[in-house]
């Protein structure tokens, strides 16, 4: 088996890319500049997934039996303030990966639970209506459009909010971590009380894993724990037995977060997929 891995240097492309490694997979990841931290065992190619005959090209020349689309520009905020280069990266860059993936190759789309939107579904099923908002969340809706309307055997994974080892501390608990990792007695934060589902990432990337071998091509599937919980016990999880003050700080604060996101894990877990970290001890050990 060969797989490709784009988005590879990124925080789950580095743990899928370790974990396909492991799995004596052939694996080349995808980069756009020299990566941070190379891992041992990965073929890194720097290709620009927004030019099709350079990711034709690389696609040819490697001849992948599997391909994992994880790159992306992910950050809310960078996706609204540039929409244009939003839509080139996420929309036609998955065109462009999956246009030029062999046919013998079977892929998975790195999706995102954002496509939902502020539904009023208690618990977010696969079958419900998407209504995204904001520029990331739709675009990475129409990516998922194009695969369904193209016939590629490609599967689509609704990856919820992941954290773990070495994530950037651009999101909130990897950030929380982060502070107490240093010593800080006062804790910077945001709007505590919504609730979120996490999964730790190397769960996520098993999902991504299982997903190419059984997952039915043009179907999206939630990665996801199942269960939401306050922001404020994922920080009570990290913080342990120390005493730390807890700040709310104004700038941290989002508009029109949703109070509640949870999604159900049915339908992969019907193919074999749960997550098996105590996300609890992540934490723990993310804050040490």
């Amino acid at each position: 088996m060969k797989a490709v891995v784009t988005g590879a240097d990124g925080f789950a492309g580095r743990w899928l890319c370790q974990a396909l490694v492991e799995r004596g997979v052939e694996t080349e990841g995808w980069i756009r500049r020299k990566p941070t931290r190379p891992l041992s065992g990965v073929a890194y190619r720097r290709v620009d997934i927004c030019d099709f005959g350079n990711v034709k090209s690389a696609m040819d020349e490697f001849g992948p039996t599997r391909v994992f689309h994880l790159a992306a520009l992910t950050n809310p905020a960078d996706c609204d303030e540039y929409p244009a280069l939003a839509a080139a990266i996420n929309v036609e860059g998955t065109q462009h990966v999956f246009g030029a993936m062999p046919s013998s190759a079977r892929g998975v789309f790195s999706s995102s639970c954002h496509v939902y939107g502020q539904s009023k579904a208690p618990v977010l099923l696969e079958s419900i209506p998407c209504r995204p908002e904001g520029t990331y969340a739709k675009t990475k809706l129409e990516a998922e459009q194009w695969i369904q309307r193209s016939g590629k055997p490609v599967v689509i994974a609704r990856a919820f909010h992941h954290t773990g080892p070495d994530q950037s501390t651009r999101y909130a608990l990897a950030d929380w971590c982060d502070q107490l990792k240093c010593g800080a007695s006062r804790l910077r934060v945001g709007n505590i009380d919504i609730e979120r589902d996490y999964t730790d990432v190397r769960d996520i990337v098993e999902g991504y894993r299982l997903l190419a071998e059984r997952g039915n091509a043009g179907e999206a599937y939630n990665l996801c724990s199942g269960k939401a919980y306050a922001l404020r016990q994922y920080i009570n999880w990290a913080v342990g037995d120390r005493l730390v003050d807890i700040q709310v700080d104004p700038g941290r604060l989002r508009a029109n977060d949703s109070p509640n996101i949870v999604g159900s894990r049915d339908k992969v877990a019907a193919l074999g997929w749960e997550p098996v970290h105590d996300l609890k001890q992540t934490l723990a050990s993310m804050a040490t």
